[in-house]
């Protein structure tokens, strides 16, 4: 009976260590199950990082969508009030180039040395003669030349092309005279 209770005893040990053994495997295992766990749920988080920057990507691309539209809209305005200004500026700088030959012809007119259309047609006539040929006026009493230096003559090349390529511009007119030396 000795032999019997030692080998019990025996077996209870044997099955002690056995079961300590199996706790901890199922130690172990549940250890790594939980390791695994931390690893998922890493990567999930990780996917739904990637998720919300590709949200807020879209967000981002759709707000400058959206302000390309709102600048496009703003330059076909911007296109529109200056097609409708045209007509305006053409109007005005037909009247100032109508203003300029008009102050021009009215130089002309009182300038002894400019010969001008209406003197060549008034040939005949005595006040406005010239007797030696010279294109100047010689009915004039005393030398009204004396000291007068006449203007330049004026040709479609002395006056400056505008900004917008339309010819006697005033302000490239100004602009040129300032450009110029003094002579």
């Amino acid at each position: 009976m000795i032999v019997v209770a030692i080998i019990v005893v025996i077996a209870i040990m044997a099955s002690r260590r056995a079961s300590a053994k199996r706790l901890e495997a199922q130690h172990a295992k549940a250890e790594e199950l939980r390791a695994d766990a931390r690893q998922t749920e890493l990567a999930a988080r990780e996917r739904e990082a990637q998720a919300a920057q590709a949200r807020a990507d879209a967000a981002t691309a759709a707000a400058e969508a959206e302000q390309a539209k709102a600048r496009a809209a703003q330059a076909g305005i911007e296109a529109e009030r200056a097609s409708a200004t045209i007509g305006e500026h053409s109007s005005d700088a037909e009247r100032l180039r109508a203003e300029q030959a008009e102050k021009l012809r009215k130089a002309d007119e009182l300038d002894p040395q400019v010969r001008t259309e209406r003197a060549d047609a008034r040939q005949g006539d005595a006040r406005h003669a010239d007797a030696d040929g010279d294109g100047i006026r010689d009915d004039r009493e005393g030398d009204v030349t004396q000291g007068y230096v006449p203007a330049p003559r004026r040709s479609a090349g002395d006056v400056p092309a505008a900004r917008d390529g339309v010819p006697g511009d005033p302000d490239a007119v100004r602009a040129a005279r300032e450009q110029r030396p003094p002579a």
